[in-house]
């Protein structure tokens, strides 16, 4: 279990996570939306262990949660310049000598022996989630892993992350587009000025749009005929 409690950060001297408690079952996935700047990536980067907190604290099975048992890929992964897909991974599997790029790659298809720089911004995503996922940690995040996939990739990870979620991994995973999240995740957060203001499961998930809908302004009878 994680268990996030009365967790606050500020850059300077505007808030961004204010007071925010949240607790995560492992075995899930967890979803969270929330318009721009709502503090998502802030949010991830705490729990990751790369931000420290102004107050509360990240528990997991009851102790502070370790860095090491994370596992996060960003909105936009970083690669080194000049090297290859494949030596990307060997950084990652040296650490885990059992995980077989081969036969990941027979689902990712990525060309492991061209330069990385030369790939699109959908192989950059595939090939930054086979790293995380050769870290084999308890708790994988990922930051908008949707964006510049097309629809064959998006529909890998979403078939991926639930088996993951049934051999014990905790899975948190951000959208802006709550629909590309409600066909994986156990439950759907809500973060909203710096806290969740809404958690679901599949029973709420509408309940989830309407109030999303809400809080943007948006009406359908504004659309122009």
């Amino acid at each position: 279990m994680i268990s996030i409690n009365n967790l606050s950060f500020s850059y300077g001297k505007l808030p961004v996570i204010s007071g925010l408690n949240w607790q995560l079952e492992p075995g899930k996935v967890h979803g969270l939306v929330g318009l721009n700047g709502a503090g998502k990536t802030t949010l991830f980067n705490l729990i990751a262990g790369w931000l420290d907190p102004k107050t509360g604290n990240i528990l997991f099975n009851n102790i502070p949660l370790l860095r090491s048992a994370c596992g996060f890929m960003e909105t936009n992964p970083h690669f080194y310049p000049m090297i290859t897909g494949q030596e990307y991974l060997d950084v990652f599997i040296i650490k885990n000598k059992g995980f077989s790029a081969e036969a990941w790659n027979k689902l990712f298809k990525l060309p492991l022996k061209e330069m990385v720089d030369n790939y699109s911004t959908g192989m950059q995503k595939r090939l930054s989630l086979m790293g995380i996922l050769s870290l084999n940690r308890e708790i994988i995040i990922l930051d908008e892993p949707f964006n510049g996939l097309d629809f064959e990739a998006v529909r890998l990870i979403q078939h991926i992350l639930p088996k993951l979620a049934a051999k014990g991994k905790t899975i948190i995973i951000s959208s802006h587009i709550p629909e590309s999240l409600t066909a994986i995740c156990n439950t759907i957060s809500l973060i909203r000025n710096g806290n969740i203001e809404f958690k679901t499961d599949h029973s709420q998930f509408l309940e989830l749009n309407e109030l999303i809908d809400f809080h943007s302004g948006f009406k359908p009878e504004d659309i122009p005929e």
